[in-house]
């Protein structure tokens, strides 16, 4: 007989399910480190088992603490999930290993490799746990000046790298989370697609029989309002419709750079 103390000491270390604790134990004859390496060797198992199985629910978080910045975008199968404290648990743990580099890093796969080995154990003994797949999707660390914005939920947030005032990088932190542009500005549209749709609108235009000399201005402004909702700051502002985003900058702010997450 397994005493019950052993049971809940292994349960409080592992977060194993108190029927899967039981039976490490049992298998490992009471020695509770060995209790704990039969579990990891099956949630290994379980965790392969469920590899390929979709993952369209979870959470994106930014958080800054001094003049560090991470993001964290943390995937699973079901919402129900999302709101267990197990997973609160494993995603600010994660957060606490993104927390720990010193560099930047744009991406997951970017992550130093003992940060990714760490990242997996908690992921392996979560899904042998759960039983449901968790993945990380994307991460990010970062000590470039910035404002992050989490909208309720968790399920976007956005980044906004800026010199200037934080009540701008706000306002274009909602605007960037609201409105999902692709480029800052209209330079960075590739030229390939300005081309494609400069020759669409000539034809359409010379076949509406408008004079040769005006087709050059008119497929101007028409290439304006194609990538105006595509572009951050020709976009109008949800803040106010009467003005374009650009129209909302003013003094010393810039903006260089945005990032989008979301579920």
């Amino acid at each position: 007989m397994v005493d019950m103390n052993l049971i809940k000491q292994l349960r409080e270390a592992t977060f194993a399910p108190l029927g899967d604790c039981k039976s490490a134990l049992d298998e490992a004859n009471g020695d509770i480190e060995r209790a704990k390496q039969i579990l990891k060797e099956k949630w290994i198992a379980k965790a392969g088992k469920k590899a390929d199985r979709e993952t369209k629910e979870g959470m994106i978080k930014i958080v800054t603490e001094g003049w560090k910045t991470v993001v964290l975008k943390l995937l699973c199968e079901t919402d129900f999930v999302v709101k267990n404290d197990h997973f609160q648990t494993l995603f600010a743990n994660i957060i606490a290993l993104l927390q720990k580099i010193d560099w930047e890093v744009e991406s997951y796969d970017a992550l130093p490799e003992d940060t990714k080995s760490a990242i997996t154990g908690l992921l392996t003994a979560f899904i042998g746990t759960i039983g449901e797949n968790v993945k990380v999707a994307d991460a990010l660390v970062t000590s470039k000046h910035v404002y992050g914005y989490n909208h309720p939920w968790n399920k976007v947030a956005s980044l906004i790298y800026y010199t200037g005032d934080e009540e701008t990088a706000k306002k274009l932190a909602l605007q960037v989370a609201a409105m999902d542009p692709t480029y800052l500005t209209f330079d960075e549209v590739p030229q390939a697609e300005k081309d494609a749709a400069s020759a669409r609108f000539t034809e359409e235009l010379k076949a509406a029989g408008k004079p040769e000399a005006m087709i050059p201005q008119i497929v101007a402004g028409k290439l304006n309002k194609e990538f105006a909702e595509d572009v951050l700051l020709e976009q109008e502002s949800i803040h106010d419709n009467t003005k374009k985003v650009k129209d909302m900058i003013s003094g010393d702010f810039q903006i260089s750079e945005f990032k989008r997450f979301a579920i």
